[in-house]
């Protein structure tokens, strides 16, 4: 729907850009509160995202140092010792893996604010067409 503005004079050109002024001045706050909202959500997932990925990487630390644990024991006797480090190595490594891995799929989940960018692109169409409208009536182009 294109803006319809009834041809004023030089006069209501004041008028008319006060109008449009204000326009943009509500729709701006709109789209500002709109993004606060969208990157809420989204700050909410990739919290929890980063919550597991931490949470995965402690593990995966835990499972080095054991590692490195089997690798002394293993180094100093070759006797079942070792093989019971080298047991809980893999199982933490495995664990730790999982989890960091299901972190970095949430993260995956993250998006923009894909509302936003698309009501500010049609946000411009709109002042585009009210501007060129707007010169229309001043030029005497209706």
């Amino acid at each position: 729907m294109e803006p319809t503005i009834p041809h004023q004079g030089a006069d209501g050109f004041g008028a008319l850009f006060s109008e449009f002024t204000a326009q943009a001045r509500r729709l701006v706050r709109a789209e500002v509160s709109l993004a606060r909202t969208e990157l809420r959500a989204e700050a909410r997932k990739a919290s929890a995202g980063a919550r597991l990925l931490a949470g995965g990487g402690v593990v995966l630390l835990l499972g080095a140092l054991t590692f490195v644990a089997f690798l002394v024991a293993a180094l100093a006797e070759a006797l079942p010792l070792w093989a019971s480090a080298l047991i809980v190595a893999v199982v933490l490594l495995a664990v730790g893996g999982g989890v960091a891995w299901s972190g970095l799929q949430r993260m995956k989940q993250v998006h923009g604010p894909e509302r936003t960018i698309q009501t500010l692109k049609e946000d411009g169409q709109w002042a585009s067409r009210t501007a060129h409208a707007m010169k229309s009536q001043i030029h005497g182009h209706a």
